[in-house]
């Protein structure tokens, strides 16, 4: 036999005993049942969402249209308010699964979900905070999950599908 014959022939043989666990390529990153609901910045579960006032006070008009953008082409039905009296007049007209505001302005907001009581009682709410108060007794005494200003479209995807409630597929 000729060495290249014995070549493979040893090549055979260790393929034939290599584990049956080899993966395809980027398989290993998929979730069996799952997918992959940030890729593409899809949103795995659309939600009503209302944003009040500005989320955050650190980020440019451009980058805030950005956001807003980035959550609709996700699949989010976006309501944007800017005062109090737009912010009670649109939980009054419509269920909104999370309401997103600046941590500052979350006192605003629970008052005005506590008005229309109802079904606003199960509106999530998802303060965005300094990084500096990220780790606030305040903050972490009240809300489990927030964003933290500057984060990138796909925290804001992240949070939002965490502050879903697990039957809301």
């Amino acid at each position: 036999m000729n060495n290249r014959m014995l070549g493979n022939a040893t090549l055979a043989i260790a393929l034939a005993f290599a584990s049956t666990q080899a993966l395809a390529c980027g398989e290993a990153a998929f979730n069996a049942g799952k997918g992959l609901p940030y890729q593409g910045y899809l949103a795995p579960r659309p939600a009503t969402v209302l944003v009040y006032a500005s989320p955050d006070p650190t980020a440019s008009d451009a980058d805030r249209a950005a956001l807003y953008a980035g959550l609709t082409k996700a699949g989010h039905k976006l309501t944007v308010v800017k005062d109090p009296a737009a912010l009670a007049s649109a939980l009054r007209e419509r269920h909104y699964d999370v309401v997103i505001t600046a941590f500052d302005a979350m006192d605003t907001v629970q008052a005005a979900t506590a008005d229309v009581g109802g079904a606003a009682g199960k509106t999530a709410l998802l303060p965005v905070v300094a990084r500096s108060d990220r780790d606030s007794p305040q903050l972490r005494g009240h809300f489990d999950l927030f964003v933290v200003d500057g984060a990138s479209l796909g925290q804001y995807l992240k949070m939002i599908s965490k502050a879903l409630p697990a039957n809301a597929l």
